[in-house]
Parts: structure tokens; C-alpha cells; sequence
């Protein structure tokens, strides 16, 4: 008998959420089969099984989340599945994804089992124990430390009664909506407390009847709560430049003139991305993420390239793109658009990123900030280009003008640093066959 747990999936996964069985209970399991999709922070996979036998029993149902480690399955010999509340919980249990939506294979981190124990505690009381503990997700309880709340006060609403990030949520959103904002002690060491989490005034407003309420998915829920947390513990700062980008524009036109109609063809997305890459060689430090506060100076330059997807934002990444040609950069990103816009991103294409780029100039904006995409310590914000009258030796001439914003994380970086690499980056898309060597 073997237990098929949910694995790490993404360096950021937490838990997962089980959005289709694809075999049932007394379905036989040979190595390989596919046996059930999740849906992670990053990602829509696919689970394979990894041993030959018989599914016994489902402790996962469809909808319902699982934390890292956590037994969703038994596959046995088809004697039948014990009916018990003791389950194994094998953390190092191999699994291997591939890609629905964002899916790929990551390393399992070891973890000792942990023996699920039949609980005492009737469902009108507040929540599940193992072994004398408070069953909660990594996040929650990370949620509950900052807030300093007892976990033994909330109901779990996970699996099991297991205490997940909504319910904490939920719970801090009760808080502020019944206590008066003057009766609240003011903690003991101020300035040691975490950020405190408000919900919004209009939180608790009723929806008027002729609204339409719109139930969000569970990706794009993550894509909020990530981008919450990062505005919430990231301490953005932002520097903006212009770019004559009159002669970057004419070199694209030479590259796409000599592809021909079938060769791959250049966009200003593509001579950005190998701008920045470069620049980054130079100034290292903004390649870096802050981490546990230490500083993490990467030794690879992966861009991150935001896409555009029905309700959803997501950020291939092109490895190694200080080393790849502009042509060569242009084929992976048309690649991974293709696969973002038909779902078949891998957890591969999504990790690893060191430095994101966030492109709405083909869509006629002045100008943005765009928001951290942790643990990155910078994303490049870029608008539209237009044709401006700048001086050239005293008289007006029309060029075409690029503004860009540069959002940093201030716990690493600090603005003269920004401010250089920004300027390197303009002298690059200035001179743009530096881009071609």
C-alpha cells in the first residue's frame, strides 16, 4: 500500500486544491497513469502515479485544499481500504506533474511523517488537533503568529477541519468589523509588530440587488493574495526614465526585414528584455531577492515576462537571457505565449525568475508602476512610445520617446543604484547593436 501525498509543486506552493479526480476508488493504477488534477499558486497539474495497484480510498475531495505533504490517496492491492481516521502522512512521496495550465515537476522538501489522529472533537467545536496540535496550514499559522491569535479560537474550514488562510482571514475581517477601533491595545513593542491586516471599509457594505456577483477562481484568488502580500511587506519605491527608442525601432525593422516571411521576427518587448538583461550583468544587485533578511545575489538572469490571460496575469520566464541572442529571445517568448494562451505552462516555465518586465505599450498607456512579484527585488514597468519633439542641437525634432518606471524593493535596493541601472538600460536601447553583440 502506498499513499499518494500532495507535493511541493513551485518554490511559493503552500497547499493545493484537488480540481478534478480523473480515477475513482477501485479504478486500477499502473505506473504513470494520471490520476488527478490540482490547482497551486502557480499552476493547474497533473498528478501521476508512481506505483502499480488499486485506488483504495480518496481523502481529498474535488474542491477541497490539501497542504504540502498531506495524503489525498491510498493506492493498495485491492483488498480493501481501512476505514479508520489514522492515515500516513509520507511527505517524501515522489510525484511528477505536467502541465494543464502551469504544470511541472519540483522537488519534494523532506518533512517527518506526521500521524493524522482520529479527533475527539465534535464538528460545533472549533477546530481538528494532531497529536495535541491545532491542525493549520503553514500559512495560517504564519498568519496567526504576526495577528497573535489562538488558533484553538478558529474553526477550521480545510480538510479535516484543518485551519487554512481564509479562515484566518475571516476571522481578522469579523475582528475589525466588531471592535471599536479605539478600544484596540496597542501592542507591547510597537515597533517589533507585523503589519496589521485591516479589511477594507467596504468589506462588510451590502451588495446592492442589481449588481452581479461573480464568484473569481481560485488562481486568480492567489494572484491577489500575492500581490496583497507584496504591497503589505515589500517597501516599494519607484524611478522612471525616458527612452529615444527612434533607433532601436529602425534595427527592428532591419532584423525583421532579413527574417523574411517565415523567419522570427523581433518586437520592442524582445530588444527590452535583452537590454535589461545585460544591465543586469552590470549591476548585479538588482538581479537579487531578500529572503529571511538575507540578501540573495543571483547568479543566473532569468526574465520574467508578463502575459496577458483570460482572468489571470501569469509571468513566463526566459532563462539565461544575458547569453541568448535577441532572435533567440524572440522564438522562447512567442513559445510561451502560445503556451500561456492554450494552458500549457509549465510549473519550469514559471519558476525561477530573477527580474520581471510588465509591457503595456502596445495597448496606449502613459505610463505605470507595476507591482513586485516576490521574492524579485525589481519589475520594469513599460508604456507606450510616442512621437515627441525633443531638442536636438537646439532645434525640435521628432523622436520616439519611451517612459518606464522601475518599482525596487528598498530593503536591498536604494535609488542611485536604481537610477544607474536605469540609465544603463537607456544606453543600451540607444545604441541598440550594443544589443546585437
Amino acid at each position: 500500500m502506498s499513499d499518494v501525498s500532495m507535493p511541493r509543486l513551485s518554490d511559493t506552493m503552500q497547499e493545493g486544491t484537488i480540481t478534478r479526480w480523473l480515477k475513482k476508488p477501485g479504478d486500477e493504477i499502473k505506473r504513470g497513469d494520471i490520476i488527478a488534477e490540482v490547482e497551486t499558486d502557480k499552476a493547474n497539474m497533473e498528478i501521476e502515479a508512481y506505483d502499480n495497484g488499486i485506488l483504495e480510498q480518496i481523502l481529498t475531495k474535488e474542491g477541497e485544499v490539501a497542504p504540502i505533504g498531506q495524503t489525498i490517496a491510498v493506492i493498495g492491492t485491492g483488498a480493501g481500504a481501512s476505514k479508520g481516521a489514522t492515515t500516513s502522512v509520507a511527505a517524501s512521496a515522489e510525484s511528477k506533474v505536467t502541465a494543464s495550465a502551469n504544470g511541472a515537476s519540483a522537488p519534494q522538501q523532506e518533512s517527518k511523517p506526521e500521524v493524522v489522529v482520529a479527533s475527539t472533537v465534535s464538528t460545533s467545536e472549533v477546530s481538528t488537533t494532531v497529536e495535541g496540535r491545532v491542525k493549520a496550514s503553514p500559512l495560517a499559522r504564519r498568519i496567526a503568529e504576526e495577528h497573535g491569535i489562538d488558533l484553538g479560537q478558529i474553526k477550521g474550514t480545510g480538510p479535516s477541519g484543518r485551519i487554512v488562510r481564509d479562515d484566518l482571514e475571516d476571522y481578522l475581517s469579523q475582528q475589525h468589523a466588531t471592535t471599536p477601533v479605539a478600544s484596540v491595545a496597542a501592542p507591547a513593542q510597537p515597533t517589533q509588530a507585523a503589519p496589521q491586516f485591516q479589511a477594507p471599509a467596504f468589506a462588510q457594505a451590502a451588495i446592492p440587488e442589481d449588481s452581479e456577483v461573480v464568484t473569481i477562481s481560485s488562481v486568480q484568488k492567489r494572484i491577489a493574495n500575492r500581490l496583497l502580500e507584496s504591497k503589505q511587506f515589500v517597501p516599494h519605491f519607484y524611478v522612471s526614465n525616458e527612452i529615444d527608442m527612434t533607433d532601436a525601432l529602425a534595427l527592428r525593422q532591419v532584423l525583421n526585414s532579413a527574417a523574411g516571411e517565415e523567419g522570427t521576427k523581433v518586437s520592442v518587448n524582445d530588444l527590452i528584455i535583452k537590454a535589461c538583461a545585460l544591465a543586469l550583468e552590470k549591476f548585479p544587485d538588482v538581479n537579487g531577492s531578500y529572503r529571511d533578511g538575507q540578501f540573495i545575489r543571483h547568479k543566473h538572469i532569468n526574465i520574467g515576462v508578463a502575459v496577458d490571460v483570460p482572468n489571470a496575469l501569469v509571468v513566463p520566464v526566459i532563462k539565461d537571457a544575458n547569453i541568448k541572442g535577441v532572435r533567440t529571445i524572440a522564438r522562447e517568448v512567442r513559445e510561451l505565449i502560445q503556451k500561456a494562451r492554450n494552458n500549457k505552462l509549465s510549473v519550469a516555465d514559471l519558476s525561477g525568475g530573477t527580474f520581471s518586465i510588465s509591457n503595456l505599450g502596445m495597448m496606449d498607456v502613459s505610463g505605470f508602476s507595476a507591482i513586485i512579484n516576490p521574492p524579485e527585488a525589481a519589475i520594469l514597468a513599460v508604456a507606450s512610445t510616442r512621437k515627441t519633439f525633443v531638442p536636438v542641437d537646439g532645434q525640435p525634432v521628432i523622436r520616439d520617446i519611451m517612459p518606464l518606471t522601475l518599482s525596487a524593493d528598498h530593503r536591498i535596493l536604494y535609488g542611485a543604484m536604481v537610477a544607474r541601472f536605469l540609465q544603463e538600460v537607456k544606453r543600451l536601447l540607444q545604441n541598440p547593436y550594443a544589443l546585437l553583440g
